[in-house]
């Protein structure tokens, strides 16, 4: 069975997608606010009951779930929209898919910008926290933490659940799915005029973290959370849901432990006008 929205696959849990008890009172109050009239047929000049309630600006491009982005559409408009997006998706994949999986899971992205930073990225248009450091340090928990309503969120993790895998899932289906998903997100930053980002990156090395702060403008700033090797390897060994992918989220805790110790704020190269959060400790979470 087909996925919604295009995505193939497994959808995940209607609560793991975003669609709980909460949505079923956010729907109730849009369908009321909206009068149960298809907000497209209006448009259109007609008339039509709604059935749904839709996200205007899609989740996959890092629509909220504010009131003011969504909107009550009939069963026929609503199964068009979701057609459209889910061809846009699909484009999107066969695009991304030329990517190569390495031995630890993870796409071998050619070098363009470097490492994992999407092709055709442009300047934020809104400011844009890239968290960085070892797996388990903390960096999802920071986020959590720090984050206020409607701040758009960039997390592969979370990404794998919304294409229907688990947050450490080493499907190679579910890698690509999830890092398509996760550069459109990236993409649409340079669009965004309003509100704040938060993105979630490893970015072992000093100039890796430099190259993502240079590619999302002088909106970005820096942040890197700092914990010891014996407390993410800890972390990792600990929870049930790595257990899967404990090989290589332990290697990258070790290859951050062996780079050089950093003395000061990361910048980007050539004054690029990116700013840093500086360096702060391990926040205890498990992100």
């Amino acid at each position: 069975m087909k996925a919604p929205g295009g995505w193939r696959g497994k959808a995940g849990t209607r609560h793991q997608r975003g669609y709980g008890a909460a949505w079923d009172k956010l729907r109730e109050i849009i369908l009321c606010r909206d009068r149960r009239l298809c907000q497209q047929c209006l448009r259109a000049g007609k008339a039509g009951h709604a059935h749904a309630v839709d996200h205007i600006i899609p989740k996959s491009k890092g629509g909220t779930d504010d009131l003011d982005n969504l909107e009550a559409l009939c069963k026929r408009c609503h199964a068009e929209k979701t057609a459209h997006e889910g061809a846009e998706a699909q484009a999107a994949l066969r695009e991304e898919g030329r990517r190569r999986i390495g031995e630890d899971g993870w796409p071998i992205e050619p070098k363009v910008l470097g490492y994992s930073i999407p092709h055709g990225v442009r300047p934020s248009g809104i400011p844009v926290f890239v968290v960085c450091g070892p797996p388990a340090s903390g960096k999802t928990t920071h986020v959590a933490r720090h984050a206020k309503g409607g701040d758009k969120v960039i997390d592969l993790d979370q990404i794998k659940v919304r294409v229907g895998g688990k947050p450490y899932d080493q499907s190679e289906s579910i890698i690509r799915k999830a890092m398509a998903y996760r550069d459109m997100m990236i993409r649409s930053l340079a669009d965004d005029t309003a509100g704040r980002a938060w993105l979630i990156v490893t970015a072992i090395t000093k100039v890796e973290r430099a190259a993502w702060i240079d590619a999302l403008g002088p909106k970005a700033s820096l942040v890197v959370i700092e914990a010891t090797a014996d407390q993410c390897l800890a972390r990792i060994a600990a929870d049930p849901a790595r257990a899967e992918a404990i090989e290589g989220l332990s290697e990258a805790v070790r290859r951050w432990e062996r780079t050089p110790p950093i003395q000061t704020p990361d910048r980007p190269p050539g004054g690029g006008g990116g700013k840093s959060r500086g360096i702060l400790p391990g926040t205890g979470g498990t992100g």
